[in-house]
């Protein structure tokens, strides 16, 4: 791997054990806490089950991985859909595999060359029966200042049955000025979710992702729950 697919990798960029309390290196990388590592050890049958995965800074936390894996499991969610595909892309196929329920993931990834990194990853385990990645590069947006992934293959992979488990972690949104890649999520996919869905975005520590929390529960139906220890938020449809 070279260039940004390295980057993305994480081969200049370790998550690394901190204190209790947590908080953000230098650029606005989280640090894993306590609770980071005994997630580890509830996510290892997924770790275990295909070999090595790069596993950045940039990427989830684990104890954000076992709320997503707990939903899914115990939540009966059956159409996910991803916002940045990665390591997290694999883990949640495998248990999408293991489930056995008819259950898919679908991951939207706007940089070409790790789009085709995380796909061949699925394909090589035999997971592209439950897990796919969709291309769809940065474009304007009608409903934000930032880039948002282009229409046409978006739409295209949100077809179909509705989506029940949403999970919002792309675009990249660390680099200065670009705190509110996120925003245009909801606006763009609220017509595609299930009335019961489930809105997960990650990073929520940021100053950026913490504005858009307030501005989607301003503008929509949904209250999120914030869970500052797994640096996620919850989101549902209010009564």
């Amino acid at each position: 791997m070279s260039g940004e697919v390295e980057e993305r990798a994480g081969a200049s960029g370790e998550a690394r054990p901190s204190d209790a309390r947590g908080g953000e290196r230098d650029g606005g990388e989280v640090e894993w806490i306590a609770s980071d590592l005994l997630a580890l050890q509830l996510l290892r049958p997924l770790l275990d089950g295909g070999g090595y995965l790069p596993w950045s800074s940039g990427a989830m936390r684990p104890g954000g991985l076992v709320t997503i894996c707990n939903e899914i499991a115990l939540g009966g969610r059956r159409r996910v859909v991803e916002l940045g595909a990665g390591a997290s892309t694999v883990l949640l196929a495998r248990l999408l595999r293991e489930q056995d329920t008819g259950a898919t993931l679908d991951a939207i990834e706007h940089d070409a060359r790790w789009a085709e990194w995380v796909g061949k990853r699925l394909a090589r385990e035999g997971l592209d029966a439950v897990a796919q990645v969709t291309l769809a590069p940065l474009e304007p947006h009608p409903s934000a200042a930032l880039p948002w992934y282009a229409a046409e293959p978006l739409t295209a992979a949100l077809a179909g049955t509705p989506v029940d488990l949403l999970i919002v972690d792309g675009p990249p949104a660390y680099a200065p000025g670009t705190g509110l890649a996120r925003y245009p999520a909801l606006p763009a996919l609220l017509p595609f979710l299930a009335q019961d869905a489930i809105v997960v975005l990650d990073d929520i520590l940021r100053v950026g992702e913490s504005e858009i929390l307030q501005r989607w529960e301003r503008e929509t139906a949904l209250r999120f729950e914030r869970r500052e220890a797994e640096a996620i938020a919850l989101g549902r449809r209010i009564a």
